[in-house]
């Protein structure tokens, strides 16, 4: 007995082990199925009919109702759309006999979605009712309920009642906002822009469409990317944006293509396929139709492989390429006997399905009528004593409500001033911070610069010093024939003597001298003030407001900053095509000009070119300062214009010039760009508009 009982107990332990690595495998085919980044393929669907088998073979009805309907939904996934629907009945059937009215009534909703996909509406909003129903007995969170709503407004656009679909969506959102759920929330934002896009407000439908992408792109949800691109793609081609609809097509292709949903596939090449043909693009029409067909032979897509041969054999036909024409006209007779059949059989199926809907719906509006004449006499009764009772407490209460609300209100716009007196003063700290960020740039480019324009200050300095030490000695050496020329005004020497001193004297050299002094002296003085000049051109502060610039003149400016770095190995090529002057804020150009050829200088300065040209375009400036130094790899150019990023050592470089040099063009309402590959040099054009008013008509 003791060994029958252990006997008895093991094949219990085991058989519930048993159960429990079923049941396990099969949630976790759920699992893999119902996510949006889930690739269809073959294999997984050979897997979960294995599954399916050890579970019949076990007796473990109750977990067929799920496995069935898992391998209905790959085989939808699969675009083996007849395969599908089999399965999903079938898991309907035994799930009945297993499991609860709420697990009905998932599977109702998922065979509802099934035929919203093949356009069998009436039957899916038949199948949706049906499921609100059981949820709105059985399901005490109400979460399921909301579902329903976005699931029958669906079924509702596709028979383009579109009035009806709204109010049941906002009837969805009302719930999940009521239950603070954000589950399937995509969903009823792309069914709300569907409705606006079938309304003719495109652009109302565009925002809508946006609003999940972002989320669904951050979870590789493919499913939901397909969606929303295909339902932006339709939105712009009814919009009248081709160019628009090609570029989400081609999105929705590649994220149906990602995930392999062959059916979505079939349907988007035929939509990029009419794109296309409307434009008068016939080459890629074709290949797209040809794909189409390739594509729609492989699943249970005979409408769109019937769809993909007529615009075939229509577009050959109008090419006056006969034969080609009659090769699709014969392929498009094979097709159409098979799918005119199928189409009828499930057209007449879904008109069943709408006349049984339709004679429930009056069955259902007799019954509320009786029931609502009742009601409205209870209603009224009930009114009457409750409208006397909140007479009484309205007037109790009413005038205390009163004085505190204006409380609150005086509390409320006194907090609220304080917030924007301090949001002003944040405003105004922020901009001047602004302010003196740029210009303390300018002056930390200027503390970089000021060892070398030192040096460069110190040559015409010395030379001026040097030719005055040298007027000295001639001084001194004609001294003595001013004095000899003041006796001689006094008449206490003679001329013998004066001639004596200038016979003493090489007059024609020292005037030489003299005159090469002075002009070495004149041009030190020259350059010294060009030098302290460009210094304080660039330094001055003109603030916001704007004037004339000459683009040349602070193109020169900033050279002469710059001269005591360019050094014989580097050549300064300029090709000044524009001459003319632009409207802006003088010292914050000077800014930018100085910081990109300062840049430019520091890419060359073993040695190299660098390339200056200026040219007009419509009505911009165009400033172009090139060098052939080492360039600038593609990682690095992506990060160029951010804060305090810098290539230089450290000393050489606050990381602030090219952010801060881009903050400035943009204010101009201008542009800054950069083109640079390794080793072949960089170029940066900077273009600004040439007079404000152009500046203001393009704000």
């Amino acid at each position: 007995m003791i060994v029958v009982w252990v006997g008895l107990m093991f094949c219990t332990v085991q058989a519930q082990s048993n159960y429990d690595h079923l049941k396990a495998r099969v949630e976790h085919f759920k699992t893999i199925v119902g996510k949006g980044k889930n690739i269809a393929n073959t294999d997984l669907l050979n897997a979960a009919k294995a599954l399916n088998d050890s579970i019949f073979t076990l007796k473990y009805y109750d977990l067929q109702g799920d496995i069935l309907m898992t391998i209905g939904r790959i085989n939808q996934q699969l675009g083996r759309m007849g395969h599908a629907e089999i399965y999903f009945k079938e898991g309907i059937q035994h799930g009945r006999l297993y499991r609860d009215s709420l697990w009905v009534a998932s599977a109702l909703a998922r065979l509802g979605g099934f035929y919203g996909l093949e356009e069998r509406s009436f039957l899916a909003l038949e199948l949706h009712l049906q499921a609100l129903k059981l949820r709105e007995v059985h399901d005490t969170t109400r979460k399921s309920i909301a579902d329903s709503y976005h699931n029958i407004a669906g079924a509702y656009i596709q028979i383009n009642e579109l009035s009806i679909a709204e109010k049941y969506l906002n009837k969805a959102l009302e719930l999940k906002n009521e239950l603070k759920d954000t589950f399937q929330l995509g969903i009823i934002n792309t069914l709300f822009a569907d409705v606006y896009s079938a309304r003719g407000q495109y652009e109302k439908a565009d925002a809508y469409y946006f609003k999940d992408i972002p989320k669904r792109l951050s979870q590789n949800n493919y499913e939901g990317l397909t969606i929303s691109f295909l339902g932006l793609a339709d939105n712009y081609k009814s919009w009248g944006k081709n160019n628009e609809a090609e570029i989400y097509y081609l999105k929705a292709l590649q994220a149906a293509e990602t995930i392999k949903r062959q059916r979505n596939i079939g349907l988007i090449l035929l939509k990029l396929g009419e794109l296309y043909r409307s434009i008068g693009q016939a080459d890629r029409a074709k290949a797209v139709f040809k794909r189409a067909v390739d594509n729609c032979t492989q699943v249970d897509s005979r409408s769109y492989q019937l769809n993909a041969y007529r615009n075939l054999y229509l577009m050959y036909k109008e090419d006056g390429n006969l034969p080609q024409a009659v090769t699709y006209l014969e392929l498009l007779a094979a097709v159409q006997d098979t799918t005119a059949k199928e189409a009828l059989e499930m057209k007449m199926e879904d008109m069943q399905a709408a006349f049984e809907l339709s004679e429930r719906e009056k069955t259902i509006t007799a019954l509320d009528l009786e029931n609502k004449k009742g009601i409205q006499i209870r209603n009224i009764l009930i009114l009457s004593i409750c409208l006397l009772l909140c007479s009484l407490v309205f007037v109790v209460f009413v005038y205390r409500g009163r004085n505190k609300a204006l409380h609150e209100l005086t509390q409320q716009q006194a907090h609220t001033n304080a917030l924007l007196i301090e949001k002003e003063a944040l405003l105004a700290h922020l901009q001047q911070t602004h302010v003196q960020l740029i210009h303390a740039e300018k002056m930390a480019s200027i503390g970089v610069m000021t060892a070398g324009i030192a040096h460069e200050l110190n040559n015409p300095v010395s030379a001026i010093h040097a030719s005055v030490e040298a007027l000295k000695m001639d001084f001194d050496d004609l001294r003595p024939l001013f004095n000899s020329l003041s006796l001689l005004e006094k008449g206490e020497t003679n001329l013998d003597t004066i001639k004596n001193d200038i016979q003493k004297l090489d007059l024609q050299s020292l005037t030489t001298e003299l005159h090469s002094l002075m002009s070495t002296i004149n041009n030190g003085t020259q350059r010294t003030s060009h030098i302290v000049q460009g210094l304080k051109t660039f330094a001055r502060d003109s603030g916001d407001e704007y004037a004339s610039y000459q683009v040349i003149e602070g193109l020169e400016t900033a050279l002469t900053i710059l001269q005591h770095k360019i050094n014989q190995q580097i050549t300064i090529h300029k090709n000044y095509l524009y001459e003319g002057n632009i409207m802006c804020q003088p010292s914050k150009i000077n800014q930018v000009l100085l910081n990109i050829l300062d840049n430019a200088v520091h890419a060359v300065e073993q040695g190299g070119i660098i390339h200056i040209e200026t040219t007009a375009s419509g009505s911009n400036c165009i400033i172009i300062i090139s060098d052939n130094g080492m360039g600038i790899d593609p990682e690095t150019q992506q990060k160029i214009f951010e804060p305090f990023f810098t290539t230089k050592e450290v000393g050489r470089g606050t990381g602030l010039g090219l952010s801060i040099s881009y903050a400035i063009v943009k204010q101009h309402q201008g542009d800054i760009t950069v083109f640079s590959e390794s080793g072949k040099g960089t170029s940066f054009a900077i273009t600004l508009p040439i007079d404000r008013a152009s500046r203001d008509t393009n704000a």
